[in-house]
């Protein structure tokens, strides 16, 4: 009889780490490209954030944290001086073309799954291993330019003061991202939830996808011939209203 309820509690439990994988992967942080940093800065605690300030790094880049309870965050990226290695080059890139939202990261599983799931889906990936973080990116010429995924191997925990707004923002409601086909099998491949099609009022239809850290809302590109970005962020109070949408 003992033997019976080991085999069960190991199928029950089996079934739950299938269902709670299903789920896992989750919105990180969004990151948009600023011009002047200082600038941003301000405009954005004019809106009612508060901002943890970021060190100028020896690539030159140099950045910003609106961050919030459950761990994701809204980055404001700059250059400042000399673009060094591949990672700031590619932001001077992006920056010269114009400001705006430019990535949006993904997390909630280790990097081999990602990898795994990544070999099944058949798409190009480039893994660069940190002792902070592991990252996977993919081609500049790939439709998911502008996503990336992060494992962390730190716990970085933040004061109240940084994660308590102004505006009563609590966290991240809704992302507005551009993407076709590709994009929507890319997510649904990966297990993230697919809500179906909703109809935003400024980007018309979108394909919907629902994680415990926001939604992701694919949209059509603005110009065909760009490198697809992040057009907007919806923020929200605790209670899941709208604080305010900002777009990129």
């Amino acid at each position: 009889m003992l033997k019976r309820n080991k085999i069960f509690a190991f199928i029950v439990l089996f079934s739950i780490a299938i269902k709670i994988n299903c789920q896992e992967i989750q919105v990180d942080h969004v990151i948009s490209v600023v011009s002047d940093i200082d600038k941003a800065i301000n405009s954005y605690t004019e809106k009612g954030f508060s901002l943890k300030k970021g060190q100028l790094h020896k690539n030159g880049l140099i950045n910003a944290h609106i961050k919030f309870k459950n761990n994701t965050s809204f980055e404001l990226m700059s250059v400042k001086g000399a673009a060094t290695d591949e990672t700031a080059k590619n932001y001077l890139e992006l920056l010269k073309k114009r400001e705006g939202g430019v990535f949006i990261a993904i997390s909630g599983i280790e990097s081999h799954e990602m990898e795994r799931k990544l070999l099944d889906l058949n798409i190009e990936y480039k893994t660069s291993i940190g002792k902070n973080w592991d990252y996977i990116t993919f081609p500049k010429t790939s439709g998911l330019a502008h996503f990336f995924f992060i494992d962390s191997h730190i716990t970085v925990k933040d004061s109240a003061n940084i994660l308590t707004h102004k505006n009563e923002a609590d966290k991240i409601l809704e992302i507005f991202v551009e993407g076709d086909d590709y994009v929507v099998e890319f997510l649904k491949g990966l297990g993230i939830k697919y809500l179906g099609k909703n109809t935003d009022t400024d980007y018309g239809k979108g394909d919907v996808f629902s994680t415990v850290t926001g939604k992701i809302i694919v949209i059509p590109k603005k110009k065909i011939n760009e490198r697809p970005r992040v057009r907007a962020i919806l923020f929200g109070k605790e209670d899941n209203s709208e604080s305010l949408r900002i777009e990129l």
